[in-house]
């Protein structure tokens, strides 16, 4: 249920959102687990329901893993590992996968950096091989590097264009002070050029190995096929020392008191009201989700609507649009509530209708109708997502990074099955209360 820190998912959230009714999830195939010697997890679910399969390798290596003034250096392994190893000229390995008739996926984000392949079943094995093979095999040309480089400052600049993306950015400096989710995958400019092929190297080996590691295979397979080709392709490689883990010498200190920022001025008025909300292992996440839904995802949403309904005297909104979007990660993650406007004088008002729409869940909860309506949307998502193998793959791959456990996510639905509206009015107390949250207002620069 999980959802990745981009600024695409916040915009998302000020969107509509309308699902189908949730009907009943089909019992899943089990899942079987193994470990080979030297570390590596696997994860294998066999399902006839298509001739596809997706091989998937997650590697438990985020932004939030990386040098703090080499920010940028998980994504460009996005690109990277795609770039030619010993045995595999570059580019081959996407084009490969598509000669066959599949496609190949990759992501990088706070939390992971995960690769697929979708493709026939028959060629199981072959994905096997390749993704092996570049676990720890890649090359590190200089060209291909500063090529990669460039592409990761573009998307950059591209996100740096967006006025809801810089706003989000702005509000993770100012609400987390220690914690490196205070940034996101995207990375900086400025520290990518400095980032040299030692540098990317040293973060290869001592992230990119097998006991760091998820192989994830979904489809019309056998257990018994999945074993005989990782421990054919992956067995030979060596465990390495276990990764560092620098967040975990930064954790978060808890919040006491309401932090608020006004910054400089963008294009577009922004106002974002957040608060911190626990690791996604945690339960009272399911009936955090429940309010995030409730408050500002969908048309009918509690902030959405109040923010976008014309006041009856003066026929104007207080804001052009807003919503609400819980971020759940591996550690703590946070709820970011948004509200846009072109007025100068409107900063105030929409901060204070978000925050009372806030205090009016944590006082009396969600309705009846209100939280089932929730529930059928979150869990027809989640029903949705695992309509085809990739989505499969990726709910096995989310579920480890985020719990250890690749089929925790199998129990999502039931969990929120058993949220009431008053867990909901426990958690809008305790986790959004006004001495936990941060504020930023970006004001709008006017006509």
């Amino acid at each position: 249920m999980a959802r990745s820190l981009t600024a695409l998912a916040l915009v998302a959230a000020l969107g509509s959102a309308s699902f189908a009714g949730p009907g009943p999830v089909s019992k899943l195939p089990s899942i079987e687990t193994f470990q080979l010697d030297n570390g590596l997890r696997v994860a294998v679910l066999k399902t006839d329901a298509s001739p596809a399969v997706t091989v998937g390798v997650w590697y438990h290596v985020g932004s939030k893993d990386e040098p703090r003034d080499r920010r940028g250096t998980a994504r460009m392994f996005e690109q990277l590992m795609f770039k030619g190893s010993s045995h595999v000229r570059a580019d081959w390995h996407a084009q490969a996968i598509a000669g066959l008739g599949g496609y190949t996926d990759a992501q990088a984000d706070e939390d992971a950096t995960h690769f697929s392949d979708t493709l026939p079943a028959s060629y199981v094995d072959f994905a096997i091989q390749l993704e092996a093979e570049r676990m720890r095999n890649l090359m590190f040309r200089k060209a291909a590097v500063d090529n990669e480089r460039e592409l990761v400052k573009d998307k950059i600049r591209k996100q740096e264009a967006s006025p809801v993306a810089k706003g989000l950015l702005k509000f993770l400096a100012v609400a987390y002070a220690k914690h490196p989710y205070a940034w996101t995958a995207a990375g900086n400019p400025t520290e990518l050029d400095a980032t040299s092929i030692d540098d990317l190297h040293k973060f290869y080996d001592a992230y990119y190995q097998p006991n760091n590691a998820l192989l994830v295979v979904v489809g019309n397979v056998s257990l018994d096929q999945v074993k005989a080709s990782a421990n054919k392709w992956f067995a030979p490689i060596a465990r390495a020392a276990d990764p560092p883990r620098p967040a975990a010498a930064a954790p978060e200190p808890a919040q006491t008191a309401k932090k608020r920022e006004v910054v400089e001025p963008g294009q577009l008025g922004i106002t974002l009201v957040g608060w911190h909300v626990p690791a996604a292992k945690d339960k009272d996440i399911y009936p955090l989700q429940i309010a995030s839904n409730v408050l500002g995802r969908g048309e009918a949403a509690r902030i959405k609507v109040r923010l976008k309904t014309p006041d009856p005297k003066t026929k104007r909104a207080l804001a052009l649009d807003g919503g609400l979007e819980s971020f759940v990660k591996e550690d703590p993650g946070v709820m970011i509530a948004v509200g846009l406007y072109i007025e100068k004088d409107a900063a105030d008002p929409v901060e204070a209708a978000i925050l009372d729409e806030v205090q009016k869940l944590g006082a009396r909860g969600p309705t009846t109708d209100e939280l089932r309506k929730a529930k059928n949307e979150l869990e027809s998502g989640f029903v949705f997502s695992l309509e085809h193998v990739q989505g499969l793959a990726d709910a096995l791959g989310r579920s480890w990074i985020q719990s250890g456990d690749p089929s925790s996510f199998v129990r999502d639905v039931d969990e929120l099955e058993k949220v009431t509206a008053a867990d909901v009015e426990r958690v809008v107390k305790q986790y959004m209360a006004p001495d936990k949250t941060t504020i930023v207002v970006i004001p709008p620069k006017g006509l």
